[in-house]
């Protein structure tokens, strides 16, 4: 083998050894598949943190993103403000799922007393073992008396 061909088997050595390790940590850090139950139980985890005013848990289940953009009294401030709906819902039901590598949308469904629905879209990402919240968008009430179809025991 002449230096040229020796020379090209050494850098294709050295390209495998590091892609190898990035290939291995980008798979490692995926979620295998993405069972539904997981989502509802991050999801559910921070809302009661939420409703028992326990802001400090609420906060660390939340996606190091939206800990990098609000420190814990602006977290606080903004689910007070922008999400009060949640302490007052007596019920909370979860829709569709929609994941993608470690990326997920679901949605819930806040149900308050009187039967009025406020159906959100919640964000989630997979980081490190587990779910975090990286983003929830409250949307629009529905009008009253309209009810979630599907199925009651």
């Amino acid at each position: 083998m002449n230096s040229r061909g020796k020379i090209a088997l050494v850098l294709l050595a050295v390209a495998t050894c590091g892609i190898v390790p990035a290939v291995r940590h980008y798979f490692s850090n995926r979620p295998e598949t993405v069972q539904p139950a997981e989502l509802y139980r991050a999801v559910y985890s921070q809302i009661s943190a939420v409703r028992t005013s326990d802001f400090t848990r609420a906060y660390w289940q939340a996606s190091s993103g939206i800990r990098q953009k609000f420190n814990r009294d602006q977290f606080v401030e903004m689910i007070r403000s922008e999400y009060p709906g949640i302490g007052r819902a007596g019920r909370i039901e979860f829709g569709i799922v929609r994941s993608r590598d470690r990326h997920a949308l679901i949605q819930v469904f806040f149900i308050d007393p009187e039967g009025v629905v406020t159906p959100a879209i919640y964000s989630l990402v997979h980081e490190g073992e587990e779910w975090k919240i990286d983003g929830a968008r409250m949307l629009r009430r529905w009008p009253e008396g309209t009810r979630l179809r599907g199925l009651r025991s």
